[in-house]
């Protein structure tokens, strides 16, 4: 439970910092995502979904991409074809980016901890899907933030990916089936993806408040055998 709590709370750190960039930056950052959008939607779809793949790495969020995705490229491409691409990328930068902080952030991350005293946790095979899941859900975490974190934890890359694949995947395709209605114009199919969307969310929330509750019961369980 220590290493988990630790794993938040660099989160928070981190997630703090962003918010203070975005608070003296935002208008120039706001400027800089709509110019890349608009350079790599101009670029085809081959550019389009490899972007999807690479930016996030670098901190670029992933909304952008999944907005866009169904209106831009669901009148070309057909709509599963956008959804399969969509996720093909968005699976493609979780392993790279679970490859980059495991391999090469972690390292670093040990020397940091190590110099302030710390030792950086490493998740226990029994709580690695919990904890994976539960940072997938958490609401407002940058996805790649999301994704560093997992990497530096060490959650076993299949259990990380099949999880975040699923949790991912659940909330692309509704959204790219929700733009491509909206631009067609096809108020059943876009009712559909509202719904797909409402399910999909109380989906998340109520397993979240099933794992949360786990988890403390389980630390009470701890506490008490102490």
């Amino acid at each position: 439970m220590r290493s988990n709590r630790l794993l938040i709370l660099i989160g928070l750190v981190v997630f703090a910092g962003l918010g203070l960039a975005w608070t003296i930056w935002g208008g120039e950052l706001r400027a800089m995502v709509e110019l890349v959008m608009d350079t790599v939607r101009n670029a085809g779809p081959v550019w389009f979904f490899g972007a999807m793949a690479v930016l996030p790495l670098f901190g670029f969020p992933l909304s952008p991409f999944t907005f866009a995705a169904g209106p831009v490229f669901g009148p070309q491409m057909g709509v599963g074809a956008v959804m399969v691409c969509a996720v093909g990328a968005v699976t493609a930068n979780m392993a790279l980016s679970h490859w980059i902080a495991a391999r090469a952030l972690r390292p670093l991350m040990i020397r940091l901890m190590g110099w302030l005293g710390r030792t950086l946790p490493e998740v226990p095979s029994h709580s690695a899907a919990k904890l994976t899941f539960f940072v997938r859900v958490i609401p407002g975490t940058p996805f790649f933030i999301q994704n560093y974190l997992l990497g530096l934890a060490r959650v076993p890359f299949g259990i990380y990916l099949i999880i975040s694949v699923a949790v991912s995947a659940a909330f692309i395709v509704v959204t790219i089936l929700a733009g491509d209605a909206l631009v067609r114009g096809d108020k059943t199919m876009l009712a559909i993806a509202g719904a797909g969307c409402a399910v999909v969310g109380l989906g998340m929330h109520l397993i979240r408040k099933k794992v949360t509750r786990v988890l403390r019961e389980r630390r009470a369980q701890n506490d008490a055998a102490r």
